[in-house]
């Protein structure tokens, strides 16, 4: 592969995902940190000590305005100000509003700016129209992190865009597997949920991951990049807790079922939900368990399914510095 000259790089979001972004990017050789920004402000960095500083914070999982170069600096505006030609957006979802993941993704195209991305909001609920707007611009954005992050599943949708695909299905919040598998062994699911946050395995906002958002996003980009260029507000979204009891859960478990929290495209019929079901043994779904997902693609009367892991936060942060780099190839080249 040809060197690749140094790309300066903004880091926007520090949590888990930011940090880890941040530790593999030192090892790179050829991408720069040029400004790290968390929602409270930025550090720019200016010489190696603001970065040595930056990579201790990351490792130890400390927060950013805890720098001592630490200012009061929107996010774009440290990206711009510290050259960075490429950043990498991990920020919480915002589905309701869009806001202000939305704002950014625009400033940081109109600047100039290529994006790779972890975080759905945008392309969840204006795919086509963003994407249309980068273009225009000339601006790359790379998203394979946004959906099953360590498992090529976009990159396999890209490849049957137009092959007449008719369902999706999917297990594509691997937090739900972990909650399952907690009512499984005993507990609640009100025990479950405190369990999964215990060990930070659900969102700040657990109704992401309870409620479908999550997996309904994961679904729209899907089928967006399939070329049905749906929204997470065309996904009918049923909350995994409630619907199903505990004793059912368990009583399917020793039957060799098991409940899973489901994403389905019917794309034939325009019809897109997630809910959860209890499913027979020899589904593919039935058998993910932990941080694993799973898509099957029903497409010319045969099935395709991909299968593999979901994260955690430093495989989320090789897939986004993969997409990097596929930008930073396509740079050299034009």
């Amino acid at each position: 592969m040809r060197r690749l000259k140094p790309v300066r790089a903004a880091f926007i979001g520090f949590g888990n995902v930011g940090r880890a972004l941040v530790e593999e990017a030192v090892n790179t050789g050829w991408l720069a940190i040029a400004s790290v920004s968390s929602s409270r402000g930025s550090v720019i960095v200016r010489g190696r000590k603001d970065l040595s500083e930056l990579v201790g914070l990351a490792s130890n999982g400390a927060r950013l305005d805890s720098h001592s170069s630490f200012e009061q600096l929107d996010p774009v505006d440290a990206a711009t100000e510290s050259g960075a030609s490429v950043a990498f957006v991990a920020l919480p979802p915002s589905y309701e509003t869009g806001e202000p993941n939305r704002s950014i993704y625009r400033r940081l195209a109109s600047s100039s700016i290529d994006i790779v991305t972890a975080d759905k909001t945008v392309l969840a609920l204006e795919y086509g129209a963003f994407m249309s707007y980068a273009y225009s611009l000339g601006i790359r954005v790379g998203y394979n992190a946004t959906v099953a992050a360590g498992t090529p599943v976009l990159s396999l949708a890209r490849s049957l865009r137009g092959r007449g695909v008719r369902l999706v299905r999917g297990v594509l919040n691997a937090t739900s597997n972990y909650l399952v598998s907690m009512v499984e062994k005993g507990l609640s699911w009100m025990e479950a949920l405190d369990r999964a946050r215990d060990e930070k395995l659900v969102e700040p906002d657990p109704r992401i991951d309870t409620h479908g958002w999550d997996a309904a996003a994961k679904l729209a980009i899907i089928l967006s990049v399939l070329g049905e260029e749906a929204s997470i507000r065309d996904v009918y979204r049923e909350p995994l807790i409630g619907k199903v009891g505990e004793e059912e859960v368990r009583r399917a478990h020793s039957k060799g079922e098991r409940l899973r929290y489901v994403a389905e495209a019917d794309i034939a019929q325009g019809e897109y939900r997630v809910y959860p079901v209890i499913l027979r043994e020899n589904d593919p779904l039935a058998r993910v368990e932990g941080a694993r997902n799973c898509v099957v693609f029903e497409v010319e009367g045969d099935t395709i399914v991909v299968e593999g892991p979901a994260g955690p936060a430093w495989r989320t942060a090789r897939v986004m510095i993969a997409d990097a780099l596929e930008i930073a190839a396509e740079n050299t080249r034009s």
